[in-house]
């Protein structure tokens, strides 16, 4: 046997592991610091995400009440800058109304009003009365009364008829003359003459319910007159009324209003009309008069525009029923996101996939850290041997271990010729 061949019994020296504590101390230390970091991560992260997501989740339970989902939304848009810019836009357009429902949501949120506005609103209550006969009879001849009495005349003379049939001359003699006409004053004049006082059985509606259609209806005309319509519901009645009154019906129409006859040109535009479109005008019109019967005129039109369809119009009274005076206010602050998320579903998604990610890293680190806890504390009687140097004796070792070290003793000493 050489001088340098192991002796039999000993152990090679890769067995013994020299400096094994040292790097088992430096994996666990990374180890570590790898979970201060995370946690350190997590932490700072948690202000940022957390209130977010649950801002997100609460807005997502409420997404079918519209009280709920504007109360929410309010304290973040209710600023005391936020709330004097719209007294002030309410005071410039002479909408006292509107700023009286500013100031009371403005109490009930707790956001301050200067004094000077306060003086405003009530000066500007002092003079409406002055004005309130003149605008209202410019309303009623011309459709395009301003402020409350005039919208109010606006309406008014829808009622009667009178608008209806002023608005059905125009623009039916636009028509006549092919000329540029505006489809939907001509549809809506046409819905709300067959409406007026008469029964609609054709259609399958009955005579009261055609009272609130037609009042709707009128709203409805006087915010597309005034540009207060919003977009979506404008292309909706663009849609229904596109064609809804052609030339021959006009023209019959307008020969007995000429007469003076309103019984007959109510017949005859009865029979023009589409059954579908004038349900869809029906429609829409219950659903602004009962918000005209609780928000006024100048609520439903505000409402009109930022309403999309006849559901945001039901919303629309579901919020007025939760917030009462202070429901103009709430749609001047909020829009349409006073009445459903609409653009806030991307914000809401990425809350709550935050909050979801956040939640599911600290459920990681926490099983992490437990495993680490657990090594430091409950360490194998084996692996302490192990670390220190010490040869484990042959009962304490694993088997595994022992068969791999009589196999090397064997192939030593077949290389040295000793077996056989």
């Amino acid at each position: 046997m050489s001088h340098h061949d192991p002796s039999p019994n000993a152990l090679p020296t890769s067995c013994l592991r020299p400096g094994a504590f040292r790097s088992v101390l430096r994996h666990r230390v990374a180890a570590g610091l790898l979970l201060a970091a995370v946690a350190a991560g997590l932490t700072a992260a948690a202000p940022a995400v957390l209130p977010g997501a649950w801002q997100a989740w609460r807005l997502r339970q409420a997404a079918d009440d519209p009280a709920a989902l504007a109360a929410l939304q309010l304290p973040a848009a209710a600023t005391e800058a936020r709330m004097g810019a719209e007294i002030d836009a309410a005071l410039a357009a002479k909408d006292a109304e509107l700023g009286h429902s500013l100031v009371a949501l403005a109490q009930a949120e707790g956001v301050p009003v200067a004094p000077e506005r306060r003086a405003a609103l009530a000066a500007l209550d002092e003079g409406s009365t002055a004005r309130g006969v003149a605008d209202a009879a410019r309303g009623f001849a011309t459709g395009r009364g301003e402020g409350l009495p005039g919208l109010a005349g606006a309406v008014a003379a829808d009622l009667t008829g009178y608008g209806d049939l002023r608005d059905l001359w125009t623009e039916g003699g636009k028509l006549l003359r092919r000329e540029p006409y505006d489809e939907v004053l001509l549809g809506l004049s046409a819905a709300g003459l067959a409406l007026t006082g008469v029964t609609v059985a054709s259609f399958g509606t009955a005579a009261g319910a055609s009272v609130p259609a037609h009042a709707g209806a009128a709203a409805l005309k006087v915010a597309a007159r005034t540009g207060r319509l919003s977009r979506s519901l404008g292309a909706t009645l663009a849609r229904t009324t596109r064609g809804l009154v052609d030339g021959d019906a006009a023209k019959a129409a307008l020969a007995a209003a000429g007469r003076l006859d309103l019984a007959a040109a109510r017949q005859t535009l009865r029979g023009a009309l589409r059954p579908g479109a004038v349900r869809t005008l029906g429609e829409l019109g219950t659903a602004a008069a009962g918000l005209q019967a609780r928000l006024g005129t100048r609520g439903a039109l505000q409402a009109l525009s930022v309403a999309e369809n006849a559901d945001d119009l039901r919303r629309a009274g579901r919020l007025a029923q939760g917030f009462g005076g202070r429901t103009r206010a709430v749609l001047a602050l909020l829009g349409r996101g006073a009445l459903v998320l609409g653009s806030g579903l991307l914000a809401l998604a990425q809350g709550l996939w935050l909050g979801l990610a956040w939640f599911l890293a600290a459920a990681l680190f926490c099983r992490r850290a437990g495993t680490l806890i657990g090594r430091l504390i409950w360490r194998r009687p084996g692996s302490r041997k192990a670390a220190r140097g010490v040869e484990p004796r042959r009962g304490d070792a694993p088997r595994s271990a022992g068969a791999g070290l009589l196999g090397a003793r064997l192939q030593h000493r077949v290389g040295d010729g000793q077996v056989g």
